[in-house]
């Protein structure tokens, strides 16, 4: 593999789905934290770069290969969280990368759309199978929205609160994808965010790996601006504030929150 241009003194941590095994859903959220009243804004308002993954109308986005129903091409964030992204592309600038977002705040038809896309791939893989086994199929890919309840943060998905950010790494002079070692949505083991450490650690790879190197530089900046990822999970998520942020600050915070600030938030119109 390439070598990469420059690394950082920074590891992902290794961590274990057992880590993060509990619900994120039971974690409660605040409402009376005033941050939770903060609105959401226009990423392209920061000057960070995206391009709506689940709204691509291109067929360049696998495994979809089409566009979403209910997403929408515009992407917006909690405004704190979206300022952290433009701090965290200050952070990358002596590295000439930065980040590029792929979905941000999910609307419920987005969430609805994406369990249809899994739910209907579930039937055609298993044309025999029942109902619960589409079902156990498509959970594994997607939070059924079936159960919302805009009253209840036990049935909020993740990405409703405005919080939650799914984002690569690019070359800032040309605007090439970096190698991550793996692509956004690709169901495979090397999407997991501490992959490459294991790989180095069992003398699988060198340590020069630019996937590994992107991996860390993405990590080390995201986390310099508070933002966490669970990293037994897919490394391309990352949660500030929300429930998910609470779980995952358990693993890596001294003194992590005992709720969440951001719940679920209006789409805007």
């Amino acid at each position: 593999m390439p070598q990469t241009r420059m690394r950082v003194n920074h590891q992902v941590p290794i961590t274990s789905l057992r880590m993060f095994s509990s619900p994120y859903s039971d974690i409660p959220v605040d409402k009376n934290d005033p941050r939770g009243r903060e609105p959401l804004i226009l990423l392209e308002t920061v000057g960070v770069a995206f391009e709506s993954y689940y709204a691509k109308t291109d067929g360049r986005n696998p495994p979809f290969g089409r566009s979403i129903e209910g997403s929408r091409k515009d992407v917006w964030l909690r405004k704190s969280v979206a300022e952290k992204l433009a701090r965290v592309n200050e952070l990358l600038r002596p590295f000439e990368a930065e980040l590029f977002v792929l979905d941000g705040h999910r609307t419920i038809a987005c969430q609805q759309g994406l369990w249809n896309f899994f739910f209907a791939k579930a039937q055609q893989q298993n044309p025999d199978g029942s109902e619960q086994e589409h079902r156990a199929y498509a959970r594994q890919f997607i939070v059924d929205p079936a159960s919302f309840d805009e009253a209840d943060s036990r049935t909020w998905p993740a990405h409703t609160n405005g919080a939650a950010v799914d984002l690569t790494l690019q070359d800032s002079v040309t605007g090439e994808l970096l190698d991550m070692g793996a692509r956004f949505e690709e169901d495979t083991e090397a999407n997991v965010g501490d992959y490459f450490e294991r790989q180095l650690a069992a003398g699988h790879m060198d340590e020069n790996d630019v996937r590994l190197q992107n991996r860390r530089l993405l990590n080390w900046a995201m986390t310099r601006e508070g933002l966490l990822n669970e990293t037994a999970k897919v490394f391309w998520h990352y949660d500030w504030g929300n429930q998910s942020y609470v779980r995952a600050s358990r693993a890596f915070l001294q003194d992590p929150p005992q709720a969440a600030w951001y719940g679920y938030i209006e789409p805007p119109s």
